[in-house]
């Protein structure tokens, strides 16, 4: 059974995803498609199994805050 990470761990994810954001919208893509490609990598980072972001490229991100999570 999978535990919720602590609030440290959940920071330290949020933090980069706020990262994450800006280099995206700093880079050209739009606010919104940002946000969703980076919510999709932070859901897909505590999904269990083999689920993996939409978009590819995302896929390094993804796998950036799923070591996040697994040090906590």
């Amino acid at each position: 059974m999978a535990t919720m990470p602590s609030r440290t761990t959940v920071a330290s994810m949020l933090d980069a995803c706020e990262a994450r954001y800006k280099e995206l919208v700093a880079s050209g893509v739009s606010e919104d498609v940002a946000c969703d490609r980076t919510f999709d990598a932070y859901s897909c980072a505590f999904a269990q199994g083999d689920a993996h972001c939409f978009d590819p490229r995302d896929r390094l991100f993804e796998s950036k805050l799923r070591t996040i999570r697994e040090r906590d």
